[in-house]
Parts: structure tokens; sequence; C-alpha cells
């Protein structure tokens, strides 16, 4: 069983997606509604208690394994009733830390998917629980693995690889119970037919970075590594030198950004969610070679036989980075990263449906083009996202909230439903 975590914005969108498809329907939940919009209503509820918590709604997909009979496995599909699915998942919420006793739970509602071949669910619970504490999520991707290689024993399901090393220990550690590890969680559809053939270049992108992250190295050795398997790191200056702490690799001829490959591939992502070791003064120098086009050599590391308790201070460290929560402003700079390349594709078709113009003025927001930069502004002056005109390097947030975001989504919404509208028209949009 695979579950995939999502943290959204908004309940509402969430809930149409998971309830308003065809033959989707709720098999459980502790709430009185029973459409998105009554539901929606239930959980600004609890969201109230906390207004300024961003991404306050869970959004988790559990599926089970569905195979064809062309897989290298053999054909393979698993059926649940809805009962044992609700309590699959009622148990993965209490694990995780969603339900408890009392106020000290979250609100939720579970629905069966069956558009796609292999069975699923989806729960949309909240973050911020009934007496206003929030949901931990530290390490959550490694916690749920655990969860759920639990629960596949406790249910009789065929089990799933651990995506690493330390999760199969803890596995084990934790209820005893032996388990492989694959290169990844989980695959997409395109990866899926790639059984006969050389996997894509993403795949093969991120089984390497998975690879020379297993130990938190630094960034210089990490473009070291990368660069002994043929793989070139670009890391993006700014035109006066300075890193953007953005980073894209290229493989085989196909260059892709970090942020493109998932969210621990972003140059945030590595340090947040691989314990990538970022130092300035010592990683720069690595840095600017790379973007020269120059090779990283490995620094030499000396290893002191004698002192017997170096291996054993090594795993405590690792222990340490393992166990360290993300600081405030690790986790502020990844969320604006998110929340930027959320509103980059509106902000370039924004600009190109008004020709391409220096500056545009609107009564919260203004645009200005400045090197191939699209700079967004607050109406007192204030940056909050920088958008390249072209995709050669990731879009960068400063100060964007969830009200932006649900402005530009109403921007977005406006330019699908009147491309025909005029240049005027459209600049009403950022006045909305």
């Amino acid at each position: 069983m695979i579950a995939n975590q999502l943290k959204n914005r908004s309940f509402r969108s969430t809930l149409e997606y998971a309830l308003e498809k065809e033959e989707a329907f709720i098999i459980d939940s502790n709430m009185g509604g029973y459409n998105p919009r009554q539901l929606a209503k239930e959980f600004g509820a609890a969201r109230r208690m906390r207004p300024n918590f961003q991404r306050a709604c869970g959004h988790i997909i559990l599926s089970l394994p569905h195979r064809e009979a062309s897989h290298p496995m053999g054909e393979y599909h698993e059926h649940l009733d809805d009962e044992k699915y609700a309590l699959i998942a009622r148990r993965w919420l209490k694990e995780m830390q969603f339900l408890g006793d009392g106020l000290h739970k979250s609100q939720y509602v579970i629905a069966r998917h069956q558009d796609t071949d292999h069975e699923h669910i989806h729960i949309i619970a909240s973050r911020i629980r009934m007496d206003g504490s929030v949901v931990p999520d530290s390490w959550d991707y490694r916690r749920s693995e655990v969860v759920v290689r639990q629960l596949e024993q406790e249910f009789g399901l065929e089990p799933t690889r651990c995506s690493n090393e330390r999760v199969a220990q803890k596995v084990k550690q934790k209820h005893g119970i032996e388990t492989t590890v694959g290169e990844r969680s989980a695959q997409t559809k395109k990866q899926k037919h790639h059984f006969s053939g050389k996997p894509p270049v993403k795949q093969l992108l991120a089984d390497a970075i998975d690879e020379a992250t297993f130990d938190q190295p630094t960034v210089t050795e990490l473009i070291a590594r990368l660069q002994q398997q043929d793989i070139t790191v670009h890391p993006s200056f700014s035109t006066k030198g300075k890193f953007k702490e953005a980073i894209a690799f290229s493989m085989n001829g196909v260059k892709m950004a970090g942020w493109k490959l998932g969210k621990a591939y972003s140059f945030p992502g590595l340090l947040q969610r691989k314990g990538v070791d970022y130092n300035s003064e010592r990683d720069i120098p690595a840095l600017k070679a790379a973007r020269d086009g120059q090779l990283v050599k490995l620094p030499v590391q000396v290893h002191d036989s004698s002192d017997d308790s170096s291996s054993n201070l090594n795993e405590n460290n690792q222990q340490q980075i393992l166990d360290k929560e993300p600081n405030a402003t690790q986790e502020n700079n990844f969320i604006q990263q998110e929340y930027a390349a959320e509103i980059a594709p509106t902000i370039r078709q924004f600009w190109v449906l008004n020709k391409q113009p220096q500056c545009i003025k609107g009564k919260h927001y203004s645009i200005k083009l400045e090197e191939g930069i699209l700079t967004l502004t607050r109406k007192n002056g204030k940056k909050i996202a920088d958008i390249p005109t072209d995709h050669s390097t990731p879009p960068q947030g400063f100060d964007l909230n969830e009200s932006d975001i649900e402005r530009f989504l109403e921007l977005q919404r406006l330019i699908n439903n009147h491309k025909s509208q005029t240049k005027h028209s459209y600049s009403k949009g950022l006045e909305r």
C-alpha cells in the first residue's frame, strides 16, 4: 500500500476533486456534511482558530497494489471492502496524530474512488485539531511509511518496498517487520510503462540524487558525486554573482529544474528533506565551479582508526540529522518557493496576454520586467516574488501568502474563461 500525502490550502477545491469525480462516494467521516460546500464550511471552524496557518488541508491518498500481467512481478489485484478501508484510514490518522481523545482530534472525511483500475481512497483531514493544536508534520513522510508497513501486515496486504534503509530499520525496530528497500516509494504512470526500456531521464536523475544523498552529504560532495555519474549540476546565480539557492540538473542532453523532479529535489528541498548540508563559505566555490562547467573534486577525508568511538559518534550524528526538524526559516523558504511555482504560469500568461510590457500596474499588485525577471510587488512597493519569463531558473517567493495565491487562482480562472477579452479586461485581474 502506498500513502501519498499532500498539504493543500483550499478545503473546498480538494473536496470537489475528491467527491465530485464519477463513482466517488464517502465511506466514513466524523462530520455532518455530505457535499464539498457543507464540508468546507465545517472545516472552516477549525481553520478560524489559526487564521494565519497555511496549508491547513491534509489530503492523503491510500492506494492498493494493482499490476497487469505484463508487469515483471506478475499480475496482482488487491481488494478491500468499505469497512476495512475506513478502518485502515482511521488507523493511519490515529498513528499520524490526527485523531486523539476529546477535542484533540481533527475533522476528516474519507472518500472511495473507482475511476481507475486500482482501488484507492482519499482522506481529507484538517491539520488543525478541534482544540486548536496543529498535527505535527516533522518527517511525516518517513513516519507514514512505517505506519503503512504495519497496516500491511495487520490486514494481510502485499508489502511495498521501503524508500530507504533507515525506514526499513525503523519498521523492524518498532514492529519487528522485515522489509525490503526499493529505489523509489512510488512511480508515476509514465514510469510504470518503462519495464522493457530505458527509464525516463526524470526518473534516472531522481534515482541518482537519492543515491548521492543517502548519508546527508555537503553540497560540495553532492555536486562531485553527481558529476561522477555524468550528471551536470546547474546552480543559479544572479547577475551580481549571488547564489539564488536554486538548482537544475542535466543528463543525456536533457536539463530539468530540481523542483520539477519533486519537492525533495529543489535546493531548499535537498536541505530540508534529504539533509544535504549547506555552508556558503565552504560550498560556494563548488557551486561556482559547477556553474562554469568545471569538475568538483571530493574533499579528502582523514579517518583515525585508533579512535574506537568515531563510528559511534558518526551514527549518533546521523540520527540527530534524521530526527532534526527544519527550522522556521527553512520551512518558510520552502513554502515561498512552492507558492511562487504555483503562481508563475499565471503571471507569465498574464504578461504575454498584455503584449509583454515593461510594467503592469493594478489596484493590489504591480508587475515589472527587468533582465528577464517579472518582479511582482504589492501596492506598498514590497517585492513578493520574482518570476523568470522563461523556465531557465525556478521562480522565487519572498512574502507571498494564501490570499495572494487565491487572487491569482481567480485571475487564472478569468484568463481561462475570457481569453477573447481585451487587454483592459485582463488588467482588471490584478485588482481582484
